[in-house]
């Protein structure tokens, strides 16, 4: 890790905040996997890997639904009953261009972009499961802008 960003990001006079503390994550495969690919061991990217990981399990439970329905003539009402939403409202959730995150007063935050803002009840519907557990998992937090 970067000594000298940690110093700047994480020290608040004496006091050093960890963003990771309550995170249960395997960083021994993460670090592994960010050296494969080349990338800079530091806190960012670090939250830049766990959160891709989150979103790439998102788009899979949202491809599941898709791949599910894709066949039904009924897809809309299936949804809706399954799932809470339309088929259309579950389609339109893009994770990977939606949310983003940020190290901020040495927590890791994510958060919706200003132009999905009108999908947060959208997404606490279908993805409301896997938000708990990430929260859970990982201590990071999700802000409301």
């Amino acid at each position: 890790m970067n000594e000298a960003l940690y110093e700047a990001v994480f020290c608040y006079t004496e006091n050093k905040v960890d963003p990771f503390a309550q995170t249960y994550a395997d960083f021994d495969r993460i670090i592994s996997d960010m050296r494969l690919v080349g990338y800079e061991i530091n806190s960012f990217n670090i939250a830049h890997q766990i959160m891709l990981e989150q979103l790439d399990m998102m788009l899979k439970q949202k491809g599941k639904v898709i791949e599910q329905t894709m066949d039904l003539d009924n897809r809309d009402q299936y949804c809706r009953e399954k799932y809470g939403l339309s088929f259309k409202d579950i389609d339109a959730l893009d994770p990977a261009n939606d949310i983003e995150w940020d190290i901020k007063s040495g927590r890791v935050i994510f958060y919706l972009t200003h132009d999905a803002k009108h999908k947060e009840e959208a997404y606490f519907t279908f993805f409301k499961k896997s938000f708990d557990q990430f929260v859970s998992k990982t201590g990071f937090s999700y802000v409301s802008l």
